[in-house]
């Protein structure tokens, strides 16, 4: 039988659509020849959940995702379509998790099996549950905290207007010296915190002083245990019998003050009585005199003898 030429290229297009088709549905991850089991899932939120995304059994890809639909019942939940090879049936329990495969939030089905001996027919719904993936919780921290930040925001702007319509431009100068002077405290402790600062310095020279000590802990140690010997010695010397005689001799000494001053004894007569320095005073004063007339005749004292030897002399 002789085919004719539009007939070869009717079937070579056929098979050039049908094999078209098949590679777009394989390239998705989808093979059309293999024939699937459909149940159904609902959600309240599938995060991004799109059709031909997979579905997976203990982390092994068994299926697609179908189509995607809101249920008419008023609550706008979302219908998934779960696509399961035939080969792969649920036992009665199974449920249907929702989560992140990647860090990239790619969404997808992993379906958790149950542990009945009876199965679920195709077509039936299975629970579901949305498991959080790192993307979801690290946008569940930050939106409180970009909320906030904004409040902030808000908050000093309607602050910085409140000042504008408070302050005049006198306050506004004394706030500008005021940030200025903030400014120059700003370089000052930079300064200080220089290389050559005094802060720095200082902090050395405190590094240096703790070397040195943490270097001398030996000698310091056995001067420790000089000190602690030589107050051992001292504890068990006799030295609160030598206080105690201390302490009796000056009780003795300070009686012995209160009786002169009163003018008791000897000593308290002289100290307290003027008499005696009266009389040395006049004595003094006597033996004066005494010396400037033997230094103004000194011959009434010195030469009386000596010429009346010499006339004895004369007279013989």
């Amino acid at each position: 039988m002789k085919i004719s030429s539009e007939a070869k290229i009717g079937i070579i297009v056929t098979i050039a659509i049908v094999v078209t088709i098949w590679g777009l549905n394989f390239l998705k991850g989808r093979n059309i020849l293999q024939r699937v089991h459909n149940y159904y899932a609902v959600f309240q939120n599938i995060g991004g959940l799109e059709k031909n995304s997979k579905i997976f059994i203990n982390g092994y890809h068994v299926g697609q995702v179908g189509d995607i639909v809101f249920s008419h019942d008023g609550r706008n939940n979302l219908i998934v379509s779960l696509g399961i090879e035939k080969d792969y049936r649920l036992p009665e329990g199974s449920t249907a998790l929702l989560y992140e495969s990647n860090f990239m939030g790619t969404k997808a089905i992993e379906v958790k099996l149950g542990s009945s001996d009876r199965f679920i027919e195709p077509g039936d719904t299975l629970p579901s549950r949305i498991r959080t993936g790192i993307v979801d919780r690290i946008q569940e921290q930050i939106s409180p905290v970009t909320d906030r930040a904004e409040d902030l925001i808000l908050r000093v702007d309607s602050f910085v207007s409140a000042m504008n319509s408070v302050f005049g431009q006198e306050q506004t100068g004394q706030f500008k010296s005021t940030i200025r002077r903030l400014d120059k405290s700003s370089e000052g402790l930079e300064e200080l915190l220089a290389e050559n600062g005094k802060l720095t310095l200082m902090i050395t020279h405190l590094e240096s002083v703790t070397r040195n000590l943490r270097d001398h802990n030996e000698k310091l140690a056995a001067v420790m245990d000089n000190m602690e010997a030589i107050t051992d010695s001292i504890a068990r010397s006799e030295l609160k019998a030598t206080i105690n005689n201390a302490n009796r001799t000056l009780a003795q000494t300070r009686q012995i003050t209160e009786k002169i001053n009163q003018g008791e004894g000897t000593l308290g007569m002289l100290v307290s009585n003027d008499t005696l320095y009266r009389n040395l005073s006049e004595l003094a004063g006597e033996l004066d005199l005494l010396l400037k007339d033997l230094q103004e005749h000194p011959k009434k004292y010195v030469n009386v003898s000596v010429f009346g030897r010499s006339d004895r002399k004369n007279k013989k």
